[in-house]
């Protein structure tokens, strides 16, 4: 009992010792590979633009043999493709404005956080029936009432948080979320995001926006009229 109990203690001090001496990680650039933007920290001024979908390739040192997470806001991790002690590949899922890429590793140390600029959603059509408006090009506004289901295009949408919202009016309830990119487990993407929502309530002069994580989108005109 007195052999297993010293071998206990050896083993806790070991661990113990090596987390202590651990060689905090450091994060020397980003890039997006979406975009071909790079970011080297200490030298670059211009911050990488980043999205909900894109890939995000994080370099340093000591980051551990096995995955930790990557951070870029009070959101959803990113999701981790490739874990190197030098080299982490990862699906950004949600990002924040004034915030910054930071990496944890699994004994629990972070990097400094290295700035972004952090991309919102962005819508590119509504289709609402045989109804396809465009923001800029269709000279006709979809006719919406409630209970009508629209379905909306666009980028940088990420997946469904708790935050996620779609609107049609000022003032008034939310629109039910049918489906909100349901895809994006299996294929996510910065682009060719798609939300079906069931409207509740409708006024004419409004408009439809998401919101998703803390960022708003366009606002894109309608008629209830």
């Amino acid at each position: 009992m007195k052999s297993l109990r010293l071998l206990l203690l050896a083993v806790v001090g070991a661990l113990l010792t090596s987390h202590a001496f651990a060689q905090p990680p450091v994060i020397t650039s980003i890039s997006v590979k979406d975009t071909g933007c790079y970011y080297k920290v200490g030298t670059s001024t211009q911050a990488c633009s980043i999205g909900p979908g894109m890939t995000l390739i994080v370099i340093g040192s000591n980051f551990g043999k096995t995955g930790g997470g990557v951070s870029l806001c009070d959101c959803p991790s990113a999701t981790i493709l490739k874990w190197t002690p030098t080299r982490v590949t990862a699906v950004v899922n949600g990002v924040n404005p004034n915030s910054g890429v930071a990496l944890e590793t699994i004994a629990g140390l972070w990097t400094s956080s290295v700035p972004y600029t952090a991309l919102g959603p962005v819508i590119t059509s509504i289709v609402v029936g045989s109804c396809t408006y465009i923001p800029n090009q269709t000279p006709t506004l979809c006719l919406i009432t409630p209970g009508t289901q629209i379905t909306i295009n666009g980028s940088y949408f990420g997946p469904q948080t708790l935050y996620s919202s779609v609107s049609t009016c000022t003032g008034c309830g939310s629109a039910t979320i049918d489906s909100w990119n349901p895809n994006w487990l299996t294929s996510p993407s910065p682009y060719n995001n798609q939300i079906m929502a069931t409207v509740n309530q409708a006024a004419c002069g409004n408009t439809v926006s998401i919101v998703a994580g803390s960022l708003g989108s366009n606002f894109i005109p309608y008629t209830a009229c």
